[in-house]
């Protein structure tokens, strides 16, 4: 009954969608000239698409579900020979990508397909003319494929963990709703090894405190190296067409990354000696969407049950709510072999904790790749007999962990200020991406206590820069000195300046000169404003 109300919602969808000029139904090679190298996305690709129109709830409205199943295949028209098209999918990358269903590949600029560990025959993928020989690098996650050309322009086909004939394109990416008229990667983004698609559809997540939390809403973000290596950006769909959200990097920012892959809002990144972290986020586990989520910074009762569904715990304060600051990186332990830099994550399972690593490498001279579980200490090694890839990380020792051999310079970005009560505040090497940044706190006695202040960056509706410029970039966060010690002098600190929280909620307002922390609230009146430090 469900699938056949879907099915009838599909064909009106579709035939509305084809009336206001076309859902992802791809056009023919010569409909549309090549437009000029940076004029914007290709035309012929379609603006609207599923992505626009059905609601992001799995297990609802998606997967949409096939027509006639993996027998659509064969209604694509077969590869050509001479594509050197791969035997078999064990990677997420620029190159090739799979999920439940289906596995791709790209071969001189077209994308190819067929149903998942079938070893059946490759077919082509309906892709617009104007994009198809043109698609320099791509990504697949769970019920989404990302093509990218050779400028770093985004499009996007939906649907793909159901039959061929529901996939469809759009060239659009970016608020309001995915309804904004493209936009790229940033610099270099589109490089081997440097951006992936990261589409969650899990049922669940443990946050930094272990609270179990359900997920009905699905997410899109596109995560990329950008700068050195040492900065993440994310996209999302739903968010300003810009690259001015960013998940911190691993020690303190300053981790260079090499490669990078993301499933589900696991993000996994690696450097060139192969040592390797992974962190879950994305905007909802940040705290900066309080549509759907409810969140808190104190630290709840470890009784506190949790709710059965996201929208009690949404409106049901009995419940817990999301724990912050978000989950850091997972240092991971390095792999007892030969590696290269080409590494890979998906899911295998509901909840987001199920996600699998892989990394191409040898063992004992067998080529193949290493594997295991998000949270699991041991490396296995599956062979193949496949060709490496990439090179052997030749200066990568497993017995040491290297992560901080070439590490980005600090920030050098320092701020100072006085508290009320003669008390003072600095912050050294200050990166705004990080969740946490060290705070010294000076008491009129001249006596330091270490304090924290955890931030997430704010929901924002319209575009920005990257960083941070002379446009103040709003964060909600926490001042925390819960594991600053103990004294009469930080007690009354506490009792007159936090109101005798020692996790106490903020509202930051920074720009490249200056912070200006408030209590978190409306309206309410700067507690503090730290400028910045020169010479």
């Amino acid at each position: 009954m469900r699938h056949g109300v879907i099915r009838a919602m599909i064909g009106m969808t579709i035939a509305a969608m084809t009336a206001l000029g076309g859902i992802g139904v791809p056009a023919p090679a010569s409909a549309e000239p090549k437009p000029a190298a940076t004029a914007g996305p290709l035309a012929c690709v379609p603006m609207l698409s599923t992505f626009q129109v059905v609601l992001p709830l799995p297990g609802l409205f998606l997967p949409l579900p096939s027509i006639r199943g993996v027998s659509e295949f064969r209604d694509l028209p077969a590869a050509p020979h001479g594509l050197n098209l791969p035997t078999r999918v064990d990677y997420r990358d620029a190159s090739q990508g799979f999920n439940g269903f289906a596995e791709f590949a790209l071969r001189r600029g077209s994308l190819y397909t067929r149903a998942r560990d079938s070893g059946a025959t490759w077919r082509k993928v309906a892709t617009p003319g104007c994009l198809d020989g043109r698609i320099v690098s791509m990504s697949v996650d769970s019920n989404m494929v990302v093509a990218l050309d050779r400028n770093g322009w985004i499009y996007s086909m939906d649907n793909v963990l159901s039959g061929p004939m529901l996939w469809n394109w759009t060239r659009l990416f970016g608020s309001p709703i995915w309804l904004w008229p493209g936009i790229q990667v940033p610099e270099h983004g589109q490089d081997r090894n440097k951006w992936s698609i990261s589409h969650r559809m899990s049922e669940s997540f443990v946050d930094a405190r272990g609270f179990t939390h359900p997920t009905q809403a699905g997410l899109v973000q596109l995560v990329s190296l950008a700068g050195d290596g040492s900065r993440i950006v994310y996209q999302d769909p739903w968010l300003p067409p810009d690259h001015s959200y960013e998940i911190g990097g691993p020690l303190g920012g300053r981790f260079i990354a090499e490669s990078i892959s993301g499933s589900g809002s696991v993000t996994f990144v690696m450097n060139r000696y192969g040592d390797m972290y992974t962190r879950k986020y994305d905007l909802d586990l940040a705290g900066s969407n309080e549509i759907p989520g409810r969140y808190t910074w104190q630290i709840q009762p470890r009784n506190t049950p949790s709710a059965p569904d996201q929208l009690q715990e949404r409106f049901n304060p009995g419940f817990a709510a999301i724990s912050l600051p978000a989950p850091e990186w997972q240092h991971q332990p390095k792999i007892p072999g030969e590696i290269t830099s080409r590494i890979s994550i998906h899911d295998d399972g509901r909840r987001m904790e199920n996600r699998q690593l892989r990394v191409e490498g040898r063992s004992n001279g067998r080529t193949g790749y290493w594997h295991k579980g998000l949270n699991e200490r041991a490396w296995t090694f599956t062979a193949t007999g496949q060709n490496l890839v990439d090179e052997v990380l030749t200066g990568a020792d497993p017995s040491t962990d290297q992560s901080a051999q070439t590490l980005a310079a600090p920030s050098g970005v320092d701020f100072a200020g006085r508290l009320p009560g003669g008390w003072t505040a600095r912050i050294d090497d200050y990166d705004w991406a990080q969740t946490t940044n060290p705070v010294t706190l000076t008491a009129p006695s001249g006596r330091t206590y270490r304090a924290f202040m955890h931030t997430t960056d704010g929901l924002r509706f319209v575009p920005r820069g990257s960083g941070l410029d002379t446009e103040p970039r709003t964060l909600a966060g926490a001042l925390d000195v819960t594991k600053a010690g103990a004294s009469p002098e930080l007690t009354r600190f506490v009792n007159s300046v936090l109101d005798g929280r020692r996790i106490y909620e903020i509202s930051l307002s920074a720009t490249k000169s200056r912070l200006v922390i408030s209590p978190a609230g409306l309206l309410t009146q700067p507690m503090v404003t730290l400028t910045r430090r020169t010479g």
